[in-house]
Protein backbone atom coordinates (compact mmCIF):
# COMPACT_ATOMS: atom_id res chain seq x y z
CA UNK A 1 0.00 0.00 0.00
CA UNK A 2 1.11 3.25 -0.64
CA UNK A 3 0.14 6.07 2.17
CA UNK A 4 1.30 8.78 0.77
CA UNK A 5 -1.61 8.60 -1.84
CA UNK A 6 -4.24 7.90 0.78
CA UNK A 7 -3.20 11.04 2.45
CA UNK A 8 -3.99 13.38 -0.93
CA UNK A 9 -7.76 11.87 -0.95
CA UNK A 10 -10.03 15.14 -1.61
CA UNK A 11 -13.82 15.44 -3.30
CA UNK A 12 -14.29 18.02 -6.16
CA UNK A 13 -17.94 18.30 -6.16
CA UNK A 14 -19.46 18.57 -9.95
CA UNK A 15 -21.05 21.27 -11.36
CA UNK A 16 -24.89 21.02 -10.94
CA UNK A 17 -27.14 20.90 -14.28
CA UNK A 18 -28.55 24.01 -15.82
CA UNK A 19 -32.41 22.95 -14.74
CA UNK A 20 -31.05 22.70 -10.88
CA UNK A 21 -29.68 25.58 -10.59
CA UNK A 22 -32.57 27.61 -12.41
CA UNK A 23 -34.91 26.01 -10.03
CA UNK A 24 -32.99 26.59 -7.05
CA UNK A 25 -33.08 30.50 -8.33
CA UNK A 26 -36.74 30.39 -8.49
CA UNK A 27 -37.58 28.99 -5.40
CA UNK A 28 -35.60 31.09 -3.84
CA UNK A 29 -32.99 28.13 -2.48
CA UNK A 30 -29.85 29.40 -0.30
CA UNK A 31 -27.01 26.64 0.10
CA UNK A 32 -26.22 25.50 3.96
CA UNK A 33 -23.27 25.00 5.28
CA UNK A 34 -20.25 23.39 3.50
CA UNK A 35 -16.86 21.49 4.52
CA UNK A 36 -15.22 25.17 4.25
CA UNK A 37 -17.01 26.88 6.13
CA UNK A 38 -16.11 25.09 9.31
CA UNK A 39 -12.71 26.58 8.34
CA UNK A 40 -13.80 30.02 8.13
CA UNK A 41 -12.96 32.74 10.80
CA UNK A 42 -15.70 33.52 13.29
CA UNK A 43 -17.26 37.45 13.55
CA UNK A 44 -15.28 38.63 16.69
CA UNK A 45 -17.35 39.10 19.64
CA UNK A 46 -19.31 43.14 20.79
CA UNK A 47 -19.38 44.26 24.52
CA UNK A 48 -23.43 44.35 23.34
CA UNK A 49 -23.36 40.46 22.80
CA UNK A 50 -21.88 39.98 26.06
CA UNK A 51 -24.18 41.87 28.00
CA UNK A 52 -27.62 40.65 28.84
CA UNK A 53 -30.70 42.00 27.20
CA UNK A 54 -33.90 42.98 29.13
CA UNK A 55 -35.75 39.58 28.24
CA UNK A 56 -32.94 37.53 29.44
CA UNK A 57 -32.78 39.08 33.04
CA UNK A 58 -34.07 37.74 36.08
CA UNK A 59 -37.70 38.19 36.70
CA UNK A 60 -39.49 38.95 40.24
CA UNK A 61 -42.41 37.32 40.93
CA UNK A 62 -45.05 38.36 43.78
CA UNK A 63 -46.86 35.86 44.98
CA UNK A 64 -50.88 36.55 45.81
CA UNK A 65 -52.81 34.69 49.02
CA UNK A 66 -53.84 32.04 46.95
CA UNK A 67 -50.81 30.92 45.42
CA UNK A 68 -48.81 27.84 46.22
CA UNK A 69 -45.02 28.63 47.53
CA UNK A 70 -42.25 26.38 45.92
CA UNK A 71 -42.13 24.52 48.95
CA UNK A 72 -46.03 23.44 48.92
CA UNK A 73 -45.45 22.86 45.37
CA UNK A 74 -42.33 20.41 45.55
CA UNK A 75 -44.73 18.47 48.91
CA UNK A 76 -47.75 17.48 46.79
CA UNK A 77 -45.43 16.93 44.16
CA UNK A 78 -43.68 14.54 46.24
CA UNK A 79 -47.00 12.99 47.50
CA UNK A 80 -48.32 12.66 44.04
CA UNK A 81 -45.22 11.00 42.97
CA UNK A 82 -46.04 8.43 46.22
CA UNK A 83 -49.10 7.53 45.01
CA UNK A 84 -48.19 6.62 41.70
CA UNK A 85 -44.83 5.29 42.28
CA UNK A 86 -43.52 1.71 42.49
CA UNK A 87 -45.36 -0.76 43.87
CA UNK A 88 -43.73 -2.03 47.22
CA UNK A 89 -42.97 -5.52 46.11
CA UNK A 90 -43.82 -6.81 50.56
CA UNK A 91 -47.01 -5.84 50.03
CA UNK A 92 -50.06 -7.64 49.72
CA UNK A 93 -51.71 -7.39 46.11
CA UNK A 94 -55.04 -5.49 46.22
CA UNK A 95 -57.42 -4.74 43.44
CA UNK A 96 -60.11 -2.14 43.64
CA UNK A 97 -62.28 -0.94 41.32
CA UNK A 98 -61.71 3.02 39.92
CA UNK A 99 -63.97 5.15 41.47
CA UNK A 100 -67.37 5.89 39.56
CA UNK A 101 -67.12 9.48 41.31
CA UNK A 102 -64.10 10.64 40.35
CA UNK A 103 -64.73 9.56 36.46
CA UNK A 104 -68.32 10.77 36.60
CA UNK A 105 -67.33 13.95 37.81
CA UNK A 106 -63.98 14.86 35.74
CA UNK A 107 -66.28 13.85 32.67
CA UNK A 108 -68.65 16.84 33.71
CA UNK A 109 -66.22 19.71 34.57
CA UNK A 110 -64.35 18.63 30.79
CA UNK A 111 -67.53 18.77 29.12
CA UNK A 112 -68.96 22.52 31.01
CA UNK A 113 -67.83 25.66 30.35
CA UNK A 114 -65.62 27.54 33.81
CA UNK A 115 -68.20 30.02 34.29
CA UNK A 116 -70.99 27.62 34.56
CA UNK A 117 -68.45 25.13 36.38
CA UNK A 118 -69.68 27.16 39.73
CA UNK A 119 -73.01 26.67 40.00
CA UNK A 120 -72.94 23.05 38.88
CA UNK A 121 -70.37 22.28 41.85
CA UNK A 122 -72.75 23.30 44.34
CA UNK A 123 -75.95 20.74 42.76
CA UNK A 124 -73.43 18.02 42.29
CA UNK A 125 -72.81 17.71 45.63
CA UNK A 126 -76.40 16.95 46.57
CA UNK A 127 -76.36 14.80 43.80
CA UNK A 128 -73.92 13.09 45.03
CA UNK A 129 -75.83 12.46 48.65
CA UNK A 130 -78.94 11.34 46.14
CA UNK A 131 -76.64 8.74 44.90
CA UNK A 132 -74.89 7.35 47.55
CA UNK A 133 -78.76 6.60 48.83
CA UNK A 134 -79.53 4.92 45.98
CA UNK A 135 -76.69 3.08 46.04
CA UNK A 136 -77.26 1.93 49.70
CA UNK A 137 -80.79 0.75 49.46
CA UNK A 138 -79.46 -1.78 46.80
CA UNK A 139 -79.00 -5.38 48.02
CA UNK A 140 -75.64 -6.07 47.31
CA UNK A 141 -75.00 -8.96 45.35
CA UNK A 142 -72.33 -11.79 46.55
CA UNK A 143 -69.04 -10.91 45.07
CA UNK A 144 -66.51 -13.16 43.46
CA UNK A 145 -63.90 -14.60 45.70
CA UNK A 146 -60.41 -16.16 44.67
CA UNK A 147 -58.81 -15.69 48.00
CA UNK A 148 -58.30 -19.41 49.73
CA UNK A 149 -59.05 -18.10 53.08
CA UNK A 150 -62.63 -17.04 52.01
CA UNK A 151 -63.64 -20.30 50.52
CA UNK A 152 -65.71 -21.66 53.39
Amino acid sequence: MNKGRKMNVAFIKPDEPNFIKRLKEQAGYKEGPTVDTKREALPELDDDDLQDRDEDKPVVVVLKPGDLSEEEASRLQKEKDEESGPARLGDRIVFRKPSKEKTASSEETAAIPSSQREGKKRSSDSDKSKVKKQKTSKPSAPCLSFDADEES
